[in-house]
């Protein structure tokens, strides 16, 4: 236990007390708590590593890669993960302490609730489009070229939507 201590304040002293910092520090955090608890539902179902890559149609290690916060998640593998147990997945949005909004993946849905579902958010998007931005804090953990990039990538599917889809 001594030598872990020891790494973690070797680590603290080569890395400074910032606001990026502690925005990694609490996406890791995130990351290895959702991996532990997609883990953890496996077991509880008394499935495989093996049995659920067949589900998902990849190989074992694919399911193994996923359920180590040593790898990144992407959102798509982690619905595709919890969809293949027969779970959902619900994100809250959180201002202050205040929940500004619930949205459940509803992975469990009939083609027509789907559908119903799909226009809700559209006629929801067109409400809120009026609100202001809000101002969030710039990290300067890229370029400026870079960013540039991102911010011309999110106005293509701004105005495209994803999949070359209209918004």
């Amino acid at each position: 236990m001594k030598k872990n201590n020891e790494v973690f304040e070797f680590l603290e002293d080569l890395l400074p007390d910032a606001p990026e910092m502690r925005l990694i520090e609490r996406q890791e955090l995130f990351r290895i708590a959702l991996t532990q608890a997609m883990r953890s539902l496996r077991k509880q179902l008394g499935v495989t590593q093996k049995e659920l890559a067949q589900r998902l149609g990849v190989t074992q290690s694919w399911v193994s890669k996923l359920e180590s916060a040593n790898n990144d998640h992407t959102f798509e593998s982690v619905l595709a993960y919890l969809d293949a147990l027969g779970a959902d997945f619900n994100v809250s949005i959180l201002l202050g302490d205040r929940v500004i909004e619930t949205i459940a993946a509803r992975l469990r849905l009939s083609q027509s609730e789907v559908d119903a579902a799909i226009q809700t958010v559209l006629d929801k998007k067109e409400e809120t489009e009026a609100i202001a931005p809000i101002n969030r804090p710039v990290f300067d953990l890229v370029s400026p070229e870079e960013r540039e990039k991102c911010d011309r990538a999110q106005a293509i599917i701004a105005k495209k939507g994803f999949w070359d889809r209209v918004a």
